[in-house]
C-alpha cells in the first residue's frame, strides 16, 4: 500500500464508510438477537416459577449441547483466548469466512442468550471480520487488500464493542498489523472511519451500549499514596490475571480426553456453567450489567460474599472458554476485578474503591492483552481519566512480576 494514490485513498476511506455501516448494522442485529432470545428464554419463562434454579440449570445444559454440536460439525479454535482466537484463525485461514461465522458465532449465541459467563466480543469481531471479507470480494479486490479490509473491519468491530471508534486505533497502533509503517497508519485512520460510521449507525438505531455507563464508582480525586496502593493492587490482579488464563487452559486441556465426544462435553460444561448461575444470578451473562448492580448495591455484600462471587464467575468462565464456547473473556474478567476490587475496598477500607477496581481490572487485562495503552483507554472508558495514573503503576507492577516470573521459568 505504499505510495498509493490519493484517488485510491479516498476510495478507501469511502469503502470503510460504506464497511462501518455495514457492521453498525449487523453490530445492532446481533445484539437485539441476544437480548430477544435471552428475553424469551429467561425472562417469559424462568421469572415468576417456582422451580426457577432448574430452568436456568436445565436451559444452560440445553446450551452447552448446542455448543457441543457446532464443535462436532464446525470445528473449533483452541489457538488463543477470546479475541486472540479470532485473530489466529485469520492468519492460519487466510481469511475471515463463513466458516468462521460458524465456529464462533453460531458456538457462542446458545450460551449468550441463556446467560453463560461469556462475552460477545469474539462474536462479534468475527462479524465485522466477516463483513470486511465479504466487502473485499465483492470489490474483486487483491490478496493485499482482503487482509487490510479484513484489519479494517476488526478496528471497527472493537470500536462499536467498546463504544469508542480510537479503541481499534490504538490497538493497531500498539501491535502494527503489518511491517510498513505508512500502511499501518492508513490502517489506523480507516478503521478508525468504520468505528466512527458504525457506532454513530448503532447508536442511531437505537441498540443497548454494550458498556454503558460508568462501572466504577465516583473517584475523589488523585493523591500520591493511590499510586502505591495502584501499585501493591496491581500485583494482586497480575497473579489473579495468571490463574485465570492458567485456570482456563487448564480446562482446555484436561477435557481434551473428550475430544471425540463434544456434545457429551458441551453438556458437563452446560451444567457446570447452569449451577453456577443458579447459585448466583450476578455470575449469570457477560458481566457489564451485573457489575453495575453490584456497585449499585456494594453496601449490602460482605467480603466472603464478594469473594464468592468472583470465585463462581473464575469457575463458570473458566469451565465455558475452556470447555468450548468461543466467547470472549473481556467482560467476565471485568466484572471478576470488580468483585475483587470492591472485596480490597471492604478489608482495607483506606483504599479506595476506585483505585482498587481499576488496578485490578487493568492489571487483569494486561495478562490477556499485553498493550497498556489499550488497556488503559479501555479502562479510562468505564471509570475516570484521573484514574489514568493508577492505572498506569498497576500495570508497572504486572509487567514487572510477568518479567521475573519468566527470569525465573527459564532459569537452570
Amino acid at each position: 500500500m505504499h505510495g498509493m494514490k490519493r484517488a485510491q485513498l479516498l476510495k478507501l476511506f469511502v469503502a470503510s464508510a460504506g464497511l462501518g455501516l455495514i457492521i453498525g448494522m449487523t453490530t445492532d442485529l446481533f445484539i437485539r438477537a441476544i437480548r430477544f432470545g435471552s428475553h424469551v428464554l429467561l425472562s417469559n419463562w424462568t421469572v415468576g416459577t417456582a422451580g426457577r434454579a432448574w430452568a436456568v440449570v436445565g436451559l444452560s445444559a440445553a446450551a452447552g449441547l448446542a455448543m457441543g454440536m457446532c464443535v462436532k460439525f464446525f470445528g473449533t479454535n483452541d489457538d488463543g483466548i477470546g479475541f486472540d482466537a479470532v485473530l489466529a484463525a485469520v492468519k492460519q485461514d487466510g481469511g475471515l469466512g463463513l466458516a468462521q461465522i460458524k465456529r464462533i458465532v453460531l458456538n457462542t449465541y446458545p450460551g449468550l442468550v441463556t446467560g453463560a459467563s461469556i462475552g460477545p466480543e469474539s462474536p462479534l469481531v468475527t462479524i465485522a471480520g466477516y463483513c470486511g471479507n465479504l466487502f473485499a470480494k465483492l470489490l474483486k479486490a487483491s490478496r493485499q487488500q482482503l487482509m487490510a479490509f479484513i484489519t479494517i473491519a476488526l478496528g471497527g468491530g472493537i470500536g462499536v464493542l467498546v463504544d469508542s471508534p480510537v479503541a481499534g486505533p490504538i490497538l493497531f497502533a500498539e501491535q502494527p498489523p503489518t511491517v510498513d509503517k505508512s500502511a499501518n497508519l492508513m490502517l489506523v485512520f480507516t478503521s478508525m472511519i468504520a468505528a466512527s460510521i458504525g457506532f454513530a449507525v448503532y447508536k442511531f438505531l437505537g441498540a443497548p451500549l454494550l458498556t454503558g455507563d460508568k462501572l466504577v464508582p465516583a473517584y475523589g480525586g488523585l493523591q500520591a499514596i493511590h499510586l502505591l496502593y495502584g501499585l501493591a493492587v496491581g500485583l494482586l490482579g497480575t497473579a489473579f490475571g495468571l490463574f485465570f488464563k492458567f485456570l482456563i487452559l487448564f480446562v482446555r486441556r484436561s477435557l481434551r480426553r473428550f475430544a471425540h465426544h463434544p456434545i457429551s462435553k458441551g453438556l458437563g460444561v452446560g451444567l457446570v456453567v447452569g449451577v453456577c448461575g443458579a447459585i448466583a444470578p450476578l455470575v449469570m451473562f457477560d458481566g457489564s450489567a451485573q457489575l453495575a448492580s453490584l456497585v449499585d448495591n456494594a453496601s449490602k455484600y460482605s467480603l466472603l460474599a464478594l469473594l464468592g462471587l468472583a470465585l463462581l464467575r473464575l469457575i463458570s468462565t473458566s469451565t465455558a472458554l475452556g470447555g468450548g464456547y468461543q466467547g470472549g473473556n473481556i467482560f467476565p474478567s471485568i466484572f471478576m476485578s470488580g468483585a475483587l476490587g470492591l472485596a480490597v475496598h471492604a478489608m482495607l477500607p483506606f483504599i479506595p474503591a476506585p483505585v482498587a477496581m481499576v488496578s485490578f481490572m487493568a492489571s487483569v487485562m494486561y495478562v490477556f492483552t499485553p498493550l497498556p495503552l489499550f488497556c488503559i483507554f479501555l479502562f479510562t472508558e468505564i471509570s475516570s481519566f484521573t484514574l489514568i495514573p493508577v492505572m498506569a503503576m498497576a500495570l508497572v507492577s504486572g509487567y514487572l512480576l510477568n518479567i521475573i516470573l519468566k527470569t525465573l521459568r527459564h532459569q537452570p
